[in-house]
């Protein structure tokens, strides 16, 4: 084991050396899923559940697909980190540190800001207060990142929700815990025990999803759909560390990822249905991310400059979203996108400028002075 990280770091320390823009593109590409997932939201919200997004693609939404990969991207970069300075503390540190003061100034501006202006009188039940407090504590500990908020957006198609994608903070949690305690204990510093553990996820996944497609009632409970749904999240996380722990070897022909979207394909349109559709896509579409993300060619000068507003872009999207339809209920999903979206990136600005870029920065030179 000493042996396997020992290598991995001395990958890092080459990489670093010869060429400091390795992940230059991280940013831009990230942005880009996130706006892939902003957009699909907003497809189908002015028409409510149970309508597919645009391009919906082999039978998944986009944002499904957007989320996977983030999820994947996350993996990929908690392996960097770790192999960086191998300290599961200062790995599980960093991404609490990183996203808590999203979560406060989130949760803040919808009870500030969105009940004043948007919420109907309470008519019976819990004080303002005590549900503010409640709601407050479940978002920012990521307890229930999704929970509902009563009073507000009570007659929107998606009723009451003003999370998106916020739900999905207490799986990157939970992915952030387990990687720190395997890490400890050793489970993560060998790339072919994590080959395994990234197989037997994804097989296991796709077993207990072809289970509940014939057999509904038996896995309808809640504590099913969160072992599918933390699956579904967890072996594409896994696979984002296998691309950075075998990065070195991987070949960076196209061919590889439409390789694997016309495999999808090929089952979609002509055998019967199967889980490896989507795993298939996934794949694909990851391995795409994966490319362009280490990609070495130059960033153009003006995309150097941009700030990484994931985090805001990945919050902010759909309840940015929700208000503009609610004030203008008569849009389109594509003229919804059009106006919501650059409020989206402006509150994202606005919190990278105030609160999150100096956080960022005192966390890495804390990383490093550690790590030196």
């Amino acid at each position: 084991m000493s042996k396997a990280i020992a290598e991995m770091r001395g990958l890092f320390r080459a990489e670093k050396g010869n060429n400091q823009a390795y992940f230059a593109w991280l940013a831009p590409v990230r942005m880009l899923v996130i706006t892939i997932v902003a957009f699909g939201y907003a497809s189908t919200m002015p028409r409510g559940p149970g309508n597919a997004e645009y391009f919906n693609m082999f039978g998944y939404d986009p944002s499904w697909y957007g989320i996977q990969i983030i999820f994947m991207i996350s993996g990929f970069l908690a392996l960097h980190s770790l192999c960086r300075h191998g300290s599961a503390f200062k790995f599980l540190l960093s991404r609490i540190v990183r996203n808590f003061p999203a979560l406060v100034v989130f949760s803040g501006l919808v009870i500030l800001v969105l009940f004043p202006l948007f919420a109907v009188p309470m008519a019976s039940g819990d004080t303002r207060l005590s549900q503010h407090l409640v709601y407050f504590l479940k978002v920012v500990t990521c307890l229930d990142p999704a929970v509902v908020t009563p009073g507000l957006l009570d007659n929107a198609l998606y009723m009451c929700v003003v999370q998106g994608g916020i739900w999905t903070f207490r799986w990157g949690l939970i992915a952030f815990a387990t990687t720190a305690l395997l890490w400890a204990i050793g489970g993560l510093r060998n790339p072919r025990m994590l080959l395994l553990l990234t197989l037997g996820a994804t097989m296991a996944y796709a077993a207990i999803v072809a289970f509940a497609v014939g057999n509904p009632d038996v896995v309808s409970g809640q504590a099913m759909q969160a072992v599918v749904t933390g699956l579904r999240l967890g072996w594409v996380y896994l696979a984002g560390m296998c691309l950075y722990a075998y990065r070195a070897i991987l070949s960076r022909s196209l061919a590889v990822p439409f390789g694997f979207l016309v495999l999808a394909a090929i089952q979609y349109f002509f055998l019967p249905w199967t889980p490896l559709i989507e795993i298939c896509a996934e794949l694909g579409l990851g391995y795409l991310v994966f490319l362009a993300m280490t990609s070495r060619m130059p960033v153009p000068k003006k995309m150097d400059k941009l700030p990484d507003l994931s985090l805001g872009l990945y919050i902010y999207n759909w309840p940015t979203a929700q208000i503009t339809l609610l004030v203008m209920p008569a849009l389109t999903p594509y003229t919804l996108f059009a106006i919501s979206f650059p409020i989206t990136v402006l509150l994202s600005y606005v919190t990278w400028f105030l609160v999150s870029r100096k956080i960022n920065f005192r966390l890495r030179e804390y990383v490093q002075a550690q790590s030196a």
